[in-house]
């Protein structure tokens, strides 16, 4: 990095530090650089921040008196530094991204109260260990994403009483397995909230992680293997992302694989191209217990375009094409969130007849004859204007099983 970087950097720290007003409102301190290296083992050969300006900021930390996140990227961290962030009394989350940790020898001074912790882009778990055990007591959400390193055969953590969500996304590095150290974790916590994501060749789930209760993961790992061949009967909540279009054969596939691991689940929610619509809709349908369906679609050009532009994906679907797989009356309420860029009319305009040609009728329509409610959403995310729009729809089925449409925003 050239020296006008670490200029511009110090100048900044700086004129937040000694600003009084600035200070009082901080929430959030992002120190350091982008990480622009996938491969984690050359992270090591970077270039790292100036200590002025890390000093400059973390010497400030306590007078912060609204902040809550620091994020850490590319920074050589010296082990006094470290105990000055964790000291912080309001601090509740800390991001490391390709850090180069200080060896922890002994307890921080003050007792952390740090409550998620997200590591990004580390390869080294003996120098990552000794901060998760420390902070074991205090730890509810913790992160490990695009992680290289290669833990010990047996790990040996403390109980981590408060431990309930997890996320492991292994982006990076299909070669590495993490499984000893979520299994570690699996051990040593009571998870209710598991986020999987990435490479899944080599990952394996089989602890049975009975408090288990919302479990968020791609599909191909519905397909390969990860869940083994136990149920997991106490899971209520499942969210499924699909990058790929489906079939048939496909969809049959992924709807048993649900029955057969997730026989409880009550809530589904899919994160899909506008392609799987019917699909998904048939999904939840085919389950003995969801009530509740999900679906969040994000389309640059909106639905319109990809109704023209995409239609090779699409095959048609029909309710007796599953015969008996699909369920009369369990699922009860349809939620449909769509993020566009384009303008949001047409594709407005493209979903409302989508729904009113294949989700309400009783008789013939996807939804079946219990669905009650169904909850579209609409979003333009901000534009040169900085302006976000928002139009929402709500359709109710009336005692007489008439269909209304009640609001649109």
């Amino acid at each position: 990095m050239p020296d006008g970087f670490f200029y511009r950097e110090i100048q900044k720290a700086l004129a937040v530090t000694r600003t009084s007003t600035i200070l009082d409102s901080v929430v959030e301190v992002n120190i350091g650089g982008r990480n622009i290296f996938q491969n984690v083992r050359w992270v090591h050969k970077i270039p790292y921040l100036s200590s002025p300006v890390l000093f400059t900021l973390v010497n400030a930390i306590p007078a912060m008196q609204q902040l809550h996140t620091i994020r850490l990227s590319v920074v050589s961290l010296p082990r006094t530094y470290l105990y000055a962030i964790l000291s912080s009394p309001h601090l509740t989350h800390l991001i490391l991204d390709a850090i180069q940790m200080p060896k922890i020898s002994k307890p921080p001074p003050s007792p952390p109260t740090l409550h998620k912790l997200t590591i990004m882009a580390m390869y080294s778990w003996e120098a990552i260990e000794p901060l998760i055990a420390q902070l074991a007591t205090s730890l509810e959400y913790l992160e490990l994403q695009g992680c290289g390193f290669r833990a010990p055969g047996r790990l040996q953590l403390p109980p981590f009483p408060h431990l309930r969500e997890l996320c492991y996304d292994q982006n990076y590095f299909p070669l590495v397995d993490n499984m000893t150290v979520l299994g570690a974790l699996f051990h040593v916590s009571q998870v209710t909230h598991l986020r999987l994501s990435g490479y899944v060749a080599l990952l394996r789930i089989d602890a049975p992680l009975k408090s288990l209760q919302h479990l968020s993961v791609e599909d191909t790992m519905l397909r390969g293997g990860v869940f083994g061949t136990n149920p997991f009967p106490q899971l209520v909540s499942l969210s499924i992302r699909c990058y790929q279009p489906w079939g048939s054969n496909y969809h049959i596939t992924l709807s048993s694989s649900l029955r057969k691991h997730f026989p409880g689940i009550t809530s589904l929610h899919l994160d899909i191209p506008w392609s799987l619509r019917n699909f998904a809709v048939a999904l939840a349908r085919a389950h003995h217990n969801v009530q509740a369906l999900e679906l969040s679609i994000v389309t640059a050009h909106g639905l319109d375009w990809e109704e023209r532009k995409l239609r090779v994906y699409e095959v048609d679907i029909s309710t007796d094409y599953f015969g008996n797989g699909m369920l009369p009356a369990v699922l009860q309420r349809i939620r449909l969130g769509v993020q566009t860029f384009h303008q949001l009319e047409d594709s407005v305009s493209v979903c409302t007849r989508w729904i009113g040609n294949n989700i309400p009728p009783s008789a013939t329509g996807l939804g079946g004859s219990g669905l009650k409610c169904i909850d579209v959403s609409f979003v333009q995310p901000e534009d040169g204007t900085g302006r976000e729009r928002v139009i929402s729809k709500r359709w109710i089925k009336s005692p007489n099983d008439d269909w209304q449409l009640e609001k649109c925003l």
